[in-house]
């Protein structure tokens, strides 16, 4: 695998600069001192990311693909907006964010039929309709299948600090709200953890419609009442966000209160969460088991926000496969003997591999630019950014003009310390 100054070429093809769309964005910023094919992939990222900006009943956001339309995945929004949308497109992300939480706290716990979980004592309000009809109504689902909805906070914080007028006071008392009013509900006292479903990996939509990335045996209730590695540590971060805006906003209480919970959902992660060779297990199962099966990006995650640091961060990293086809989602894959299906069971995400690697940097002191930025060139086949990679036949597939995938080109020229005009 190879990007050279005209093309990128892997095991399956060479795309050439030829084959890439000479667009112009909209988005001014461009790259200086770069070759002609990092120039293009360049417009091409800015121009995928452009076409994912829509405007629904008076409110402008980010879709999360070319094929997503109005629909709105707060996660897909946060993690692009840390891996450049802050950056390039601040006002955009502002309107996104502020979106997802009038939409969320509007919708609060209500749910499709099948879709509460009456372990978790919560306010439940069950509709008589069918999870299709709810997404179709509100554009999104329902919380149990949003679990991961704390990592706004993530997005939020880094974005107010390149603002010329940040406002602390919303991030401030929207993480409050959210976290009494619903994140709370998920906390499990006994060990420290949060429950729910594994950043970003859809849970079981039903008894008959398994996803792959939890056993073929479980049912929706067993993905959410797990704890995840990668979920938690955006808990952990929001907490310690949560603490920073505190402390600007002059409360110096409620800063040292955020710290300490999240120094002990720090120690609970480190406990429950991390085997003895110091790698962290995917999931703590819903009946207290910890996973062999690791997640590339919970891992990184644990690294990049310093939950472990030094060798403790090298450990958590080593021996996890990078390869020519991007990081495994998982290590091992799942073997669902039934379900050879490819989606977040064999497979890599663009975006996610930028943030593994970008981890490894953090915690080896190497350079995984130029891997990083061949691993995303390759999958911008057809002139786009793609969603996701078949491991198996290291195809890349999915929507086109993904937003996280093209975001991770944005990170990854940052990481590279290119010259920005």
């Amino acid at each position: 695998m190879a990007l050279r100054s005209d093309s990128v070429t892997d095991a399956l093809r060479t795309i050439k600069l030829t084959d890439l769309p000479d667009v112009q964005p909209a988005c001014p910023v461009r790259l200086s001192g770069v070759t002609p094919m990092t120039e293009r992939l360049w417009r091409a990222a800015l121009a995928d990311i452009e076409k994912n900006i829509v405007t629904h009943e008076g409110v402008t956001y980010f879709g999360a693909g070319a094929s997503f339309g109005f629909k709105v995945y707060t996660r897909d929004i946060s993690f692009a907006g840390i891996l450049g949308c802050n950056d390039l497109y601040p006002e955009v992300m502002l309107s996104s964010l502020k979106h997802t939480r009038v939409l969320r706290k509007r919708l609060g716990f209500k749910t499709s039929r099948d879709h509460t979980i009456e372990d978790i004592p919560a306010p439940w309000e069950t509709l008589n309709i069918a999870r299709r009809e709810f997404f179709l109504t509100y554009h999104t689902n329902e919380i149990t299948r949003r679990t991961d909805d704390v990592i706004w906070l993530w997005a939020a914080e880094d974005l107010l600090t390149k603002l010329d007028n940040p406002e602390w006071e919303w991030l401030y008392e929207e993480g409050e709200w959210f976290f009494e009013y619903i994140y709370h509900y998920f906390h499990d006292s006994s060990d420290g953890l949060y429950r729910g479903q594994a950043t970003f990996v859809d849970a079981h939509m039903s008894d008959t419609h398994k996803e792959t990335g939890y056993p073929m045996d479980w049912k929706l209730r067993e993905c959410i009442m797990s704890k995840a590695t990668s979920t938690n540590a955006l808990y952990y971060e929001g907490m310690q966000a949560m603490a920073r805006t505190a402390q600007r906003l002059g409360k110096a209480e409620d800063a040292k209160r955020w710290k300490e919970q999240a120094l002990q959902l720090k120690r609970a992660m480190l406990q429950e969460l991390r085997h003895p060779d110091g790698t962290f297990g995917y999931l703590k199962t819903w009946d207290g088991q910890l996973m062999n099966e690791r997640h590339g990006l919970g891992e990184a995650l644990v690294v990049r926000f310093g939950i472990v640091e030094g060798s403790n961060a090298r450990k958590a990293l080593e021996g996890y496969p990078i390869t020519d086809a991007g990081v495994p989602l998982f290590y091992p894959f799942f073997d669902h003997a039934d379900n050879d299906e490819v989606y977040h069971n064999n497979a890599s995400w663009p975006f996610a591999d930028a943030i593994f690697l970008a981890a490894r940097e953090q915690a080896f002191g190497e350079d995984r630019t130029a891997e990083n930025a061949a691993l995303l060139a390759r999958t911008c086949v057809k002139g786009t950014f793609h969603e996701v990679v078949n491991m198996q036949t290291k195809e890349p597939f999915g929507s086109g003009s993904q937003l996280w995938s093209a975001a991770a080109f944005i990170d990854v020229c940052r990481r590279a310390i290119l010259g920005v005009e």
